[in-house]
């Protein structure tokens, strides 16, 4: 008797519906967590720069009025939103340093 290995048309269907299934659990899981690094990152910028701010001010004797005038004094380089968001110093008043980016934030 001669007897074919392979696999046939419904096995080959169930092992592409695993895969499906699999990728369209970790997909979204992998997406989420990218997110929350770049939402962590982002929020490590703006202390720094709150920080950077606060040493410019007592310094100086007077707030930044623009975050390139805290590099490379009080900060290495200027930092870069991992979204590719813009960040505004904040105001001598007292408020945070922001992100352009919704849901960053200090």
């Amino acid at each position: 008797m001669n007897k074919q290995q392979g696999l046939t048309v419904v096995e080959v269907s169930i092992l592409l519906a695993i895969a499906l299934l699999i990728a369209a659990i970790s997909v979204p899981a992998f997406l989420q967590n990218r997110q929350k690094r770049h939402d962590a990152r982002c929020a490590m910028n703006l202390d720094a720069i709150a920080t950077a701010c606060k040493r410019h001010a007592v310094e100086k004797g007077g707030f930044p009025g623009r975050l390139s005038e805290l590099v490379p004094a009080y900060l290495e380089s200027v930092p870069a939103c991992p979204s590719g968001g813009t960040y505004t110093l904040g105001t001598p008043e007292g408020d945070p340093p922001a992100c352009s980016v919704p849901g960053h934030r200090f």
